[in-house]
């Protein structure tokens, strides 16, 4: 086990509203948030921000009050966030992908009492979704909700033209609501502010597990601010750094390697209209984006499309190229790290590193080292006992980083009585303290920078009339990582056709939770253990072979 130095904090107690204030003293006449038709100033997001938190005071919204996000990445998302925030509130950011089940579920499992939605974004419309998700909010006739089946859920603010008689118009009625009240001034939510403490819950992100249902995964100001100010070092964005997030901030790393370490340094974020390449390729080029933050599937339509229309793409210095050492030089494969370790229950990066690291002889390969702060060891799955440096074995992690816990989930079916996080990672720590990822000890499926639970897609499919059995599993893909994969066993007399039964799923389902192929095969042309159950390793294999794709190892 390796143990660390102490973690670099900020020099002030680390909650939200003292981020706020620090970074507004230092930057506030500097551009933070830049959109094709908005520009705003550290001022700006502050004053914007603070007139909207006293509108939710005056709401009814107050610490620890579970307040849902459905937005994609804007300048809308940062300021309701920083509002929430700087109240006390928990802020539980929903997925955009979310179709009307999972919406449904998150809804009702995180508690929510006030939810924020766009009306549409994408050419998606958020208000079907959300009547198909909770089937008696239509015959709802006032923004003040009573509803059975989500029983916490007492508000719905929109945020765009909606004409329901259930829907709260954002901003326009929240601000007239801090309006109307006199006494929720800037002095009073100075006092409010003051009584937020690093303990409190700050953000909860939904993850997948290797459940059917995602985790929400709850994290204090004290991890969330904790971690990003310590890996500001890593991360090494500058001052005058113009940066482009395809990271949702909904997920982990558009908040921990983006959104956060942008605002310790004063830089700027700018978005997109649209995630379209036509619209990405256009905010990066006139905006001059310097540095880029993008998975390898949404970074290659675009590199893609600027070369074709001679886009110049010159500004960028960080996220486009290979990367480089400090001199401008191709940092080769054999001193390149594949990347750092990390997971959202530890708000990202349990590991150190960063992208111009050029590593000593023999460590290319690896996933970083030891952070600040974290202690690290590897256990031996059928034991329990910890293992000496080289063998490989499951990680255990404890640390300043770690989550508050998973919402609703008893602290001891989480953590160990030790206070380590078991995370399902099968990796060996070197003598130097370098750490070799070898793979996951579930079932897990990372493609395109998306963790998904093959369990929820099995269960969703075996919900079909026509599905008897369904068996996903995660094929290797050179461009997102893992493509999803699924063997269905139709009902008898049960005929499959895969168009149609995967267009069924993008209406119950995010797409990226979607198989990308779907393999149907008989119940005798499983192999199963003698207990019945299938055994993916081998049919993995079997339906590899079949598809032309080639095993690693």
């Amino acid at each position: 086990m390796w143990r660390s130095d102490k973690p670099t904090l900020p020099d002030y107690p680390a909650t939200m509203p003292n981020v706020i204030a620090d970074i507004v003293r230092q930057y506030g006449d500097r551009e933070f948030l830049v959109e094709s038709s908005r520009r705003f100033t550290y001022a700006d997001v502050d004053r914007m921000s603070s007139h909207l938190a006293r509108g939710y005071v005056a709401a009814g919204i107050g610490k620890g009050m579970r307040v849902g996000i459905v937005m994609p990445n804007a300048s809308d998302w940062v300021i309701n966030w920083w509002a929430l925030s700087r109240i006390g509130a928990l802020t539980i950011s929903l997925s955009t992908f979310f179709q009307s089940r999972e919406l449904a579920w998150s809804l009702k499992e995180a508690d929510i009492d006030t939810l924020l939605i766009v009306g549409e974004y994408a050419h998606h419309d958020y208000i079907e979704r959300l009547e198909r998700a909770i089937q008696d909010l239509s015959a709802q006739q006032s923004p003040r909700l009573i509803l059975k089946s989500h029983p916490y859920l007492r508000r719905i603010v929109v945020w765009g033209d909606c004409d329901r008689p259930w829907a709260t118009q954002g901003p326009d009625a929240l601000l007239a609501m801090a309006d109307a009240e006199p006494a929720f001034n800037a002095e009073f939510l100075k006092q409010i502010e003051a009584n937020v403490s690093p303990a409190d819950e700050m953000i909860g992100i939904c993850t997948s597990g290797s459940t059917a249902e995602p985790k929400i995964v709850i994290h204090t100001h004290a991890s969330a601010i904790g971690l990003t100010y310590t890996f500001r070092k890593y991360v090494r964005i500058a001052m005058d750094d113009r940066n482009y997030c395809g990271m949702p901030f909904f997920w982990i790393g558009g908040l921990n390697v983006n959104l956060m370490p942008v605002m310790y340094e004063g830089a700027c974020m700018v978005f997109s209209d649209t995630p379209a390449v036509d619209d990405v390729l256009k905010a990066m080029s006139s905006e001059k984006v310097t540095r880029v933050s993008m998975w390898p599937a949404q970074l290659a339509p675009v590199v893609e499309k600027a070369l074709a229309s001679n886009t110049d793409l010159s500004s960028v210095r960080r996220g486009l190229l290979p990367p480089a050492d400090q001199s401008g030089n191709p940092i080769p494969l054999s001193r390149r790290a594949t990347a750092i370790l990390g997971m959202t229950e530890s708000f990202g990066m349990h590991g150190g590193g960063w992208a111009d690291m050029v590593l000593p002889e023999g460590k290319g390969g690896c996933w970083g080292y030891e952070i600040e702060g974290i202690e690290r060891k590897i256990i031996d799955p059928a034991t329990g006992k910890e293992l000496p440096l080289g063998q490989v074995g499951e990680l255990y992690i404890r640390g300043f980083t770690l989550m508050r816990g998973y919402y609703k989930r008893e602290w001891r079916d989480v953590f160990q009585p030790d206070a380590f996080f078991a995370t399902g990672d099968l990796c060996r720590i070197d003598e130097d303290g370098y750490i070799w990822f070898t793979g996951r000890g579930t079932e897990m499926v990372k493609t395109a920078g998306a963790n998904v639970a093959p369990r929820e897609v099995e269960m969703l499919m075996m919900t079909y009339p026509v599905v008897l059995e369904a068996i996903v599993f995660g094929l290797p893909d050179p461009l997102k990582g893992e493509n999803l994969v699924a063997v269905v066993i139709p009902r008898d007399g049960a005929a499959i056709d895969s168009d149609q039964l995967l267009m069924r799923m993008r209406q119950d389902i995010s797409a990226y939770k979607v198989p990308r192929q779907i393999v149907v095969m008989n119940y005798g042309d499983i192999p199963r253990t003698d207990a019945g159950k299938p055994r993916k390793p081998v049919l993995r294999g079997l339906v590899a072979e079949r598809l032309g794709v080639v095993l690693q190892g």
